[in-house]
């Protein structure tokens, strides 16, 4: 599955971790897998950008800002509340290493690359494991980078080097998998096609996937028009005070602030040059980070004292951390826990050896927002998991067999699903003796 969609990496990890789950318990050692990885990496995130900070004379408190704000998003909670996303942590953390190796190589104020040879290698190297984890998390390569031209944003030699490097690192990645493919006799799937189509591309970044950063962290569903109204709001207020703070003419500001959103799109690239247009939390990692980092400087610098410095950290970082919980608790866990648990026990309770053939109402994709009054946010938030077409057929197979231990009764169960309950009403499909229905909307609203 994933080796055609260029994730050979990940693929090895589906097969070795997946391959010994046996049970549905079993995906909780996955989701483990997936959050003393990040353990492991956060400590080098933080060593990396206080490095790159203090070395650019940034404010200090961006550092724990940063981090806090990182473990906080939706995408961090998405890696490791879904088994589906173990592999982020190594694929965020090599881009990352990719980026600042190539960072760290350069010599102030010459900008020359000191050790070529060792600094390209390292950087290629890790650029490369990366993107055969998750494209998208190559994007954190220019985290550094981000971070270098908020504190000097009149100099952007730098960044035209690093724009060379990571189209060359693209480079290899893309020989090494389309010979990856032809060594394994595949065809890459078709979300992997490269699709320029320009307008429409600028409409997604800017329209969508762009807005989500400047939430800052606060779910709204992606077509709600107060979303984009704080979008706006705040985009142009920080350009505001940015323009003001860096005490430039406008002409003179227009440059450093075109490099900055050229950045952005950069950290976005894998998924602007496929045709799918989809922003999904999980995607947009190391681009929630950099904007984090370009509106925190632009706010601490803003602030000349340190205790109300001190005291708007504070007061956010707080903010943060309820709002996480409250995503991660109200917003995912507890309804598709509550999901699990009915729709669950209803098939094992309602099961008998006689019963060959399961009909299987899915709920409507905003059924948790009437329920329960929260958020969906793409498919990740909000949304029931047996809502998703691909489930019901393989959950009802694991559950039976799962009661039974007979994986040949699990392997011939029939499962017939619809997406409603009308359109059940309106098939010519009849219960008997064999077969069971299960509605989930039915279910869950008991």
């Amino acid at each position: 599955m994933f080796l055609t969609q260029g994730r050979y990496i990940t693929e090895k990890l589906f097969q070795w971790l997946f391959g010994n789950a046996n049970t549905i318990h079993d995906i909780t050692a996955i989701r483990l897998f997936s959050f003393f990885g990040w353990i492991v990496c956060i400590p080098a995130w933080y060593l990396i950008i206080k490095k790159v900070v203090s070395k650019e004379n940034l404010p200090g408190l961006i550092v724990f800002f940063s981090i806090l704000y990182l473990i906080c998003s939706p995408s961090f909670s998405i890696y490791v509340q879904w088994a589906s996303c173990l592999e982020h942590f190594i694929a965020n953390t090599a881009g990352l290493l990719s980026g600042y190796i190539l960072y760290s190589s350069f010599r102030n104020p010459g900008e020359k690359i000191i050790k070529p040879i060792l600094g390209a290698a390292g950087c290629i190297l890790f650029g490369v494991i990366s993107l055969f984890t998750y494209q998208n998390g190559f994007g954190s390569f220019f985290l550094p980078f981000v971070i270098y031209l908020a504190a000097k944003p009149k100099n952007i030699r730098i960044i035209f080097i690093a724009t060379v490097f990571c189209f060359f690192i693209y480079g290899i990645y893309y020989f090494l998998f389309k010979y990856n493919l032809r060594i394994n006799s595949m065809e890459a799937v078709g979300r992997t096609t490269i699709s320029i189509d320009l307008f429409p591309k600028i409409r997604f970044f800017f329209g969508r996937a762009l807005a989500i950063p400047f939430h800052f962290n606060y779910l709204f569903n992606e077509k709600d028009l107060w979303g984009a109204v704080i979008y706006v709001v705040i985009l142009f207020t920080w350009i505001a005070f940015d323009f003001r703070m860096s005490r430039l003419s406008l002409i003179n500001y227009l440059k450093p602030f075109a490099v900055s959103i050229f950045l952005l799109v950069l950290i976005y690239l894998p998924s602007l040059i496929v045709k799918e247009n989809y922003a999904s939390n999980r995607t947009l990692f190391a681009l929630n980070i950099a904007v984090f980092i370009l509106v925190g400087n632009t706010m601490l610098v803003a602030i000349k004292k340190y205790r109300s410095r001190m005291a708007v950290v504070t007061f956010l970082s707080l903010f943060f951390v309820a709002n996480a919980y409250y995503n991660f608790k109200r917003q995912f866990l507890d309804p598709v826990k509550n999901e699990y648990r009915q729709v669950r026990a209803f098939i094992e309770q309602g099961y008998n050896p006689g019963i060959n053939t399961i009909y299987f109402i899915q709920p409507h994709e905003d059924f948790f927002v009437k329920k329960y009054g929260i958020t969906r946010s793409w498919d990740e938030f909000g949304v029931p998991s047996t809502f998703f077409n691909w489930v019901p057929d393989f959950f009802v197979k694991q559950v039976i067999f799962e009661k039974t231990g007979n994986h040949r009764v699990a392997e011939t169960m029939i499962t017939k699903q619809w997406p409603d309950k009308k359109q059940f009403q309106d098939s010519a499909f009849q219960l008997s003796q064999h077969t069971m229905l299960v509605d989930v909307e039915d279910i869950l609203s008991k």
